[in-house]
């Protein structure tokens, strides 16, 4: 008789345990955001700046998401995925570079080649051929020679918000006058400085007819999926651990950080 209500109770509590993993488990799959990565600088800086990754980790980085089958997209096939508005699959995931500085051609861009994965490089146009960023040849050679695509950070890298209509109309429309002669891109898409835009900026980048936009924080939801305002995922010298990029590129990145800042 005991024997047989032991067993029933430790039947009953096995239930509650499925039923509660099973729960948590559907639970976590709408916390899920396709993570759209963020890089600086790829140099052997990464134990001075902040947002500076070596390039022995940005290889150990790539080779993980190659062996481990993630679907690398573009930043602009990240924007097509959002706006058909259906379940983006698990283990998509974009890669994007910020300012245009060289070492992305000299030290990122031969690493993507091998992985054959596409990125996503928003050049200052201000600074292109200056000292320490991309030169026209090198960003010619990435956009004919891999699937590295080319969109703004804006001309001289102003602080939207603040600028009248105009300028930002001036800013935005030189900047991507200038890639598309370049690269002959039809398609641009713009990363906005230090991630900051409001309901002017993003009407004018949307009437100037660039495809989407990003912003620099992370985020569990995208702002009623507007293409304009995606979030990112920093990487930076704190992503050298493989396990802690593991997290940032799992989709679940957010939902970590949330409950971790609540304890």
């Amino acid at each position: 008789m005991k024997r047989g209500l032991g067993k029933r109770i430790a039947i009953g509590i096995l239930s509650v345990l499925c039923i509660g993993l099973l729960s948590f488990g559907l639970y976590l799959r709408t916390q899920y955001v396709p993570p759209i990565l963020m890089y600086h600088n790829i140099d052997g800086r990464s134990s001075e700046v902040k947002m500076s990754v070596s390039p022995e980790s940005f290889q150990r980085q790539m080779k993980f998401l190659h062996d481990r089958n993630y679907n690398v997209v573009s930043f602009s096939e990240m924007i097509d995925l959002v706006k058909d508005g259906r379940r983006i699959p698990h283990k998509t995931i974009a890669i994007t570079f910020d300012d245009g500085y060289e070492d992305n051609y000299t030290n990122a861009y031969p690493v993507l080649k091998k992985y054959d994965l596409p990125a996503t490089i928003f050049v200052i146009t201000r600074d292109i051929g200056k000292d320490g960023f991309l030169t026209r040849d090198q960003i010619q050679e990435m956009v004919e020679e891999s699937k590295i695509e080319i969109g703004s950070h804006t001309h001289t890298h102003p602080w939207l918000p603040g600028q009248d209509e105009r300028d930002i109309v001036k800013e935005l429309s030189r900047s991507r006058g200038i890639i598309e002669g370049i690269t002959g891109q039809e398609e641009m898409t713009l990363c906005y400085p230090t991630g900051a835009f409001n309901e002017k900026v993003k009407e004018v980048v949307r009437d100037i007819g660039y495809k989407g936009a990003c912003t620099t924080s992370p985020g569990r939801k995208y702002p009623d999926d507007n293409i304009f305002g995606l979030k990112r995922v920093r990487i930076s010298r704190t992503s050298d651990s493989l396990p802690v990029f593991w997290i940032e590129s799992s989709g679940y990145y957010t939902f970590v950080k949330e409950h971790r800042d609540d304890d």
